[in-house]
């Protein structure tokens, strides 16, 4: 069975338990063994410290055949830092990776509209650039270049939702779809 590591900002939600237990489940719907931060079945929360979580975490990567990450936005206009740690980690092992995000706008947008909330954007140079004279990637991305690209270069992809749902930090519809798809590239 593949085993694919589950990465997301999930485990910082107050309801994080019954999410990653969905996640897991559905998961295991289309044949694959989940593994990853929250990965204890069935158990209650047990407080772990940081070289604790870190050495947990480190090993399921090492194990895992494929890694599924959510890069939706977390606590600011890109992904939540430590799965686009693992995201790395995960390329530098040589295993596939796959994200998605419940966010549909790609990452430059993303930088115009919120982090620089309709300021004025140069572009007259032909590389657009916020009003504190700071290039704004402009790739067409989900999120950074090395993020999307490095995925690509596993041979995984990243999918996006069409509309931003109405909770996106819960919202499940894009990860069933990434799962249906990985499922049939590996059948």
């Amino acid at each position: 069975m593949t085993t694919i590591y589950l990465a997301g900002p999930e485990v910082f939600l107050p309801d994080a338990m019954p999410i990653m237990a969905e996640k897991r489940r559905l998961a295991r719907q289309f044949g694959f063994e989940p593994t990853g931060p929250g990965s204890d079945e069935n158990q209650t929360p047990v407080k772990r410290t940081a070289a604790e979580i870190y050495a947990r975490n480190d090993d399921a990567m090492r194990r895992a055949d494929i890694c599924l990450a959510n890069i939706t936005p977390f606590r600011g206009i890109s992904a939540d830092p430590g799965t686009v740690y693992e995201i790395g980690f995960m390329i530098a092992l040589g295993k596939s990776v796959f994200a998605y995000t419940n966010h549909p706008d790609d990452y430059g947008l993303r930088v115009r509209s919120i982090w620089y909330a309709g300021l004025e954007i140069d572009v007259a140079s032909g590389r657009p650039r916020g009003p504190d004279g700071i290039a704004i990637e402009n790739h067409g991305m989900a999120d950074n270049l090395m993020i999307e690209g490095g995925i690509e270069a596993t041979g995984g992809k990243v999918f996006r939702a069409a509309e931003l749902p109405e909770d996106p930090a819960r919202d499940l519809t894009i990860y069933f779809e990434a799962l249906q798809t990985i499922a049939s590239m590996r059948g």
